[in-house]
């Protein structure tokens, strides 16, 4: 007698296929096994032990005799049920992905009908797998018999609808980083909404952690899935069904790919470890008849590799005989694991595979629908009535919430001029709202305004301040029978001053009266930011954004700071006095933490605006013009002057007028593989000046400058050489920035000696020197004593 074996008739051969080029495939679970088993090799044991377990679960099962060998009942009339928590976290910024609390409710439920094979659907599956498996009393599609119900109790006891929101730029990177503020996964089962996935995986739309990864890494176990995917319906056809939860979801029951465990179809034959779908080599998008199942799609009738497919099993109720079981020769295009937009089922024994890793211990998968876990996370309890969140976005328009990944900051800053219209978005949730009530204030003297939006959830309304500074915004959100919740946001929006400042003699050292005018922004409220530093290049004050990663790879990878967007904005500053050139100057300091200069990505951008609204750039830095210090591996922080460089980047006509402000967006780059690439950077001393301060993105070629004597208690010399131009220029200002002494000569046999007299250097201390030749600058200092 042969035990539990499987047996193919008919001779199979495995061959590599055509890929077809495909837009979004819908899961990536697969090629994230791979890339955890190159540094957790440690999950092929979590995979061996859990599959002895399976198959010591199946091996009673008689597929030619007994249809009701597990729990189930195959007639619909429920014996038993897998009821599974789940918690649905929606990372958002504001824009499609916000998706509302009642979408999430109405996805839940078109889940559960999947599980529960009540799907409309299953009217459309082919006559091959509509009835009973041939020679036996066991129907082809299965019926899960699993609830997933949004938890009521969170983790640290309060209630709860089982739905998250978290506002962060790692929306548009879906991936590890993105599963933010994950609940403990023994207890339910994480989903992660996302807007886009990140570049590695951005051709899929989902992918899920199976049993022995989850028990590997924890940190990661649960589903990320595009927001629009979240629904089973897709392209708003009605029988063109993706179910790409209902799909992870049965990866996280260690369901495999109809045709083994890879992210690539139609390469080669395969099997999913399950008797009664025959091997295939799987389908991509499309694939079927989306109209009315018909026969007249070959892929629904596929036979490569399922012909004379048959599986003989020991008998339960007589021991010394086999039982021979023959398949169709047809495969399950129609499976929920497959890729086709025609799924339809589960079959048979998906169901009791499901049902296997259900009662293992692997990644305590027996523990989501224990009865004590069922109280813990009050997954049959009632959906509690609780209190409206209140929650807002700001624009510059009134489509302002249609944020896309490209241009998504340049509609949410919270920074504009007086008297511009802002637009207020409300994105109240967590109750259906009666009534909201907005409070704004800018000053003392500015009276209170309210507005009242009574019976709608989405409230738009512009409205506009006189008064620079910071406005404070109060919302009361009053509920359906639940009660009002207020929330105040002291720095809801800042308006810039009404009077600008004039450029010429400017210096910000980030220590004086104005310093707070120079507001910083933390979108996204974490870490990375924007902050005010004890350490400067003349002084113990500047202004550092700090980028520096501390977290452990791979035990902490969630909140990376790849992608994020922070904002420092400066005073308004009246720059039409300059009518021939003008830079904008200041002393940078930074380092990274990689010596590679493939792994540096950081970016920090200067734009300027003179209308509030838009933003034109002035200047892209990278690399060395940012990470002047090379690698550092602690958190870096500037010792000693020679550790700053000067910078300085011509202002356009354009930009020089009576009211003009510049934005300085830091944006780190990190790689979650090795810890991380981005250190903290430092700015300082910010002026404007007719002369460039030093050079960007320009060689210095053969130029070379020395100061003597240095120091000096007289006059001084600067000795230029430059075989390229004809004209020596230089420009010596004191500590405070001010110009002291200015002088030009004739290179004479390439070289010339520009004198600095005493009387221009009269008080000891040190002195900045700029020589300058063409489009060539070079800085040095002079100490006079």
């Amino acid at each position: 007698m042969k035990n539990f074996l499987s047996v193919l008739l008919f001779a199979t051969v495995c061959f590599a296929g055509k890929i077809s080029a495909q837009t979004i495939l819908p899961c990536a679970t697969d090629i994230i096994r791979e890339k955890l088993l190159t540094t957790h090799p440690e999950i092929l044991n979590y995979e061996a032990t859990l599959e002895q377990q399976i198959k010591e679960s199946l091996h009673g099962i008689d597929y030619s005799r007994a249809a009701r060998t597990t729990s189930v009942d195959e007639t619909g009339n429920p014996d038993f049920w897998y009821d599974i928590p789940i918690v649905v976290h929606i990372i958002h910024d504001y824009s499609a992905e916000y998706l509302p609390d009642d979408s999430i409710i109405n996805y839940l439920k078109n889940w559960n009908i999947v599980y529960a094979k009540q799907n409309y659907d299953t009217a459309y599956v082919i006559k091959t797998y509509k009835g009973l498996i041939p020679n036996t009393n066991v129907w082809y599609i299965g019926n899960a018999h699993i609830r997933l119900h949004l938890a009521t109790i969170d983790p640290n006891g309060n209630p709860t609808k089982g739905i998250t929101r978290h506002r962060s730029y790692l929306t548009y990177t879906g991936g590890e980083p993105s599963k933010l503020d994950q609940w403990p996964p023994t207890s339910y089962v994480n989903i992660w909404s996302v807007n886009t996935m990140s570049q590695g995986e951005q051709e899929f739309a989902a992918y899920a952690f199976e049993p022995p990864e989850a028990a590997e890494l924890p940190q990661g176990d649960g589903i990320i899935a595009l927001y629009n995917y979240m629904a089973n319906a897709y392209d708003g056809q009605p029988l063109a069904v993706s179910k790409t939860i209902n799909h992870e979801m049965g990866h996280i029951f260690n369901l495999y790919h109809p045709w083994a465990n890879t992210n690539t179809p139609q390469v080669a034959c395969g099997s999913d470890g399950v008797d009664d779908t025959p091997p295939t080599w799987g389908h991509y998008l499309g694939g079927c008849d989306t109209t009315d199942g018909a026969s007249d799609d070959n892929s629904l009738y596929d036979t490569m590799f399922a012909t004379n497919y048959f599986m003989l099993y020991p008998s339960i109720l007589n021991p010394t005989v086999d039982s021979l079981v023959n398949y169709p020769d047809t495969t399950n295009t129609q499976n929920i694991m497959d890729y086709t937009y025609c799924a339809r089922m589960f079959t048979y024994g998906q169901v009791a595979r499901m049902h296997a890793a259900l009662n293992s211990d692997i990644a305590g998968r027996d523990n989501l629908w224990d009865s004590t876990n069922l109280v813990y996370t009050g997954a049959l309890a009632p959906v509690p009535d609780l209190k409206p969140i209140p929650e807002f976005s700001a624009t510059n328009n009134i489509n302002g919430n249609a944020a896309t990944p490209t241009n998504y900051m340049s509609l949410l800053d919270y920074f504009t001029f007086p008297k511009t219209n802002i637009y207020f978005h409300n994105e109240t949730w967590n109750d259906t709202i009666e009534s909201l009530t907005w409070k704004f204030s800018n000053t003392a003297a500015q009276p209170t305004v309210t507005y009242s939006t009574p019976g709608t959830v989405n409230s738009i309304f512009y409205n506009s301040f006189s008064d620079g500074g910071w406005v404070t915004l109060s919302m009361t959100a009053q509920g359906n029978n639940s009660g009002d919740t207020t929330v105040t946001w002291p720095r809801a929006v800042y308006i810039a001053n009404p009077t600008a400042t004039p450029g010429p003699n400017y210096y910000e050292e980030f220590n004086g009266a104005d310093t707070a005018q120079w507001p910083m922004f933390n979108y996204y409220n974490n870490n990375f930011q924007w902050q005010y530093a004890n350490v400067g290049y003349y002084d113990n004050s500047s202004v550092e954004y700090n980028a520096y990663d501390s977290r452990i790879f791979p035990a902490n990878y969630t909140g990376m700071p790849s992608g994020d967007v922070d904002d420092l904005f400066s005073i308004p500053f009246d720059l039409s006095a300059y009518t021939g050139d003008c830079s904008i100057s200041y002393y940078f300091s930074g380092a990274s933490r990689s010596s590679t200069s493939t792994f540096i990505d950081d970016e920090l951008d200067i734009d300027y605006s003179i209308d509030g609204k838009t933003w034109t750039a002035l200047a892209k830095l990278t690399k060395d013009q940012i990470d002047n210090k090379g690698a550092v591996a602690t958190p870096y922080t500037p010792q000693s002057m020679s550790d700053w460089s000067l910078m300085s980047i011509n202002i356009p006509m354009a930009a020089r007028t009576s009211y003009t402000v510049f934005r300085f967006r830091y944006m780190p780059v990190i790689d979650p593989t090795s810890g991380g690439s981005s250190n903290n950077f430092y700015m300082d001393r910010i002026s404007f000046s007719p002369w460039p301060a030093s050079v960007n993105n320009v060689q210095l070629g053969n130029m070379d400058v020395a100061v003597a004597p240095n120091p000096t208690n007289g006059d001084a010399y600067v000795v230029i050489k430059d075989a390229g131009n004809s004209t020596a220029k230089i420009v010596v200002t004191d500590i405070t920035g001010k110009v002291v002494y200015t002088a030009s000569q004739e290179l004479t046999n390439n070289e010339a000696h520009i004198l600095i007299p005493h009387s221009a250097i009269p008080v000891a201390g040190m002195y900045i020197v700029q020589a300058i030749t063409g489009n060539q600058v070079q800085t040095r200092k002079l100490v006079v004593e």
